[in-house]
């Protein structure tokens, strides 16, 4: 009898323990499908604006929403290429926000100590692209776009370019073709955007890391992230998927999207290739509200969200922008546009009330940072008023 009862307890804690585990796994599983994108999701009044901005503006993209981690809106929209609809899983190359992420690299070699932010650049530049009239500029001048490199021009001979992107010797070119030039201020006086400052710190990353940029972004910052569908735009050999959305314009005339054909600035890779997805920028986008990753840390966060020098890149009329590394910041609102041939984008990261808004677009007749405005508005205001009610 003894025998008996002491099996009947063993079998209860047995069963008690594999409710406890199940009951973990479902907590899990919630969590996880809170901020996984694996279906569309509409909120009736985002969805309502996002139609009327395609009956007045012809938008097309995709648009993510989140509060809280999550997911309250998540849609495609249009076309991503002939025959083929933007979905939620559509890769999109999405301009200057891919600055954070070489912001991201730099900070991982400070970690390191193969850099330091306040010596001049020509310290760890390739000795073929080292300036005399660069020695007082620092990475932490280029990080901020207080370099005064002035900016690479619209055309040149020794141009090719595809699409907007950079081939051949095109980045020897402009790079070469800046070293020549007299700063346009003195470094750290003020801000002016220059996405060649960029350009030279991709090049740091790979001289002192000895990698290529691509495969050093894949390896130390998307793998461990889990972002399995990003990449950055090899320039030297590159054919767009059946996955990615294609670049378009509205041509009034011919009353139709057509692809973008307009003459605009060449994009590197370290200031504007990066090819990525709604979801996998979700994941990217846990180092500023919850930093479970270690791909960098707090410290580094700190350091790129800092705010050092006014700008003008603010969706929030109201307050003052500031630059931070690779990001315009906003009193706890983190912000970025980008914008190539064929593509513009605009996320919104509101770290006080976990508001998340995410609008790439492949229509550059649109400006993605007025739908995302919009959006977060909408969303901040709803989620003000209705403070203890699911939106």
């Amino acid at each position: 009898m003894k025998y008996i009862k002491a099996l009947n307890i063993i079998f209860i804690l047995l069963l008690l323990f594999s409710c406890k585990n199940k009951e973990n796994e479902t907590e899990n599983k919630i969590a996880t499908e809170k901020i996984n994108l694996s279906k569309e999701i509409t909120h009736p009044e985002i969805e309502s604006f996002i139609n009327n901005t395609i009956s007045e503006e012809h938008f097309t993209g995709v648009v993510l929403v989140a509060v809280n981690d999550k997911i309250i809106h998540a849609k495609g929209y249009g076309m991503a290429q002939d025959g083929i609809q933007n979905r939620i899983n559509t890769k999109f190359h999405v301009a200057s926000i891919t600055k954070q992420f070489t912001a991201a690299a730099i900070m991982q070699l400070l970690e390191q100590k193969k850099i330091n932010l306040e010596k001049s650049i020509n310290e760890f530049l390739p000795i073929q692209y080292r300036s005399d009239k660069w020695n007082s500029v620092t990475i932490h001048h280029l990080l901020t776009q207080t370099s005064g490199i002035e900016d690479y021009g619209l055309t040149r001979n020794y141009y090719e370019v595809e699409k907007g992107f950079c081939l051949g010797n095109t980045v020897d070119g402009m790079i070469k073709e800046a070293m020549a030039k007299e700063l346009k201020f003195p470094s750290g006086s003020k801000f002016s955007y220059s996405n060649i400052g960029y350009t030279l710190l991709g090049q740091i990353i790979e001289n002192t890391s000895g990698e290529p940029y691509d495969s050093y972004m894949k390896k130390h910052i998307f793998e461990p992230i889990g972002m399995h569908d990003s990449f950055i735009h090899n320039t030297s050999n590159y054919t767009g998927a059946n996955d990615e959305a294609m670049g378009y314009r509205w041509d009034d005339e011919l009353n139709k999207h057509v692809p973008d054909d307009i003459i605009s600035l060449p994009v590197t890779e370290p200031d504007g290739n990066l090819v990525t997805t709604l979801n996998d920028f979700l994941k990217w986008t846990s180092v500023y509200t919850n930093n479970n990753q270690k791909v960098i840390d707090d410290i580094a966060i700190k350091k790129m969200t800092t705010p050092y020098i006014k700008n003008d890149f603010s969706f929030l009329k109201e307050k003052e922008p500031w630059y931070g590394y690779g990001l315009s910041l906003t009193d706890g609102i983190i912000s970025h546009p980008g914008y190539i041939v064929g593509f513009r984008s605009h996320f919104i990261v509101d770290t006080n009330n976990g508001i998340k808004v995410l609008v790439f677009n492949n229509n550059v007749s649109n400006n993605p940072k007025n739908v995302s405005s919009e959006i977060y508005n909408m969303t901040s205001k709803k989620l003000n008023k209705n403070r203890n009610n699911d939106l």
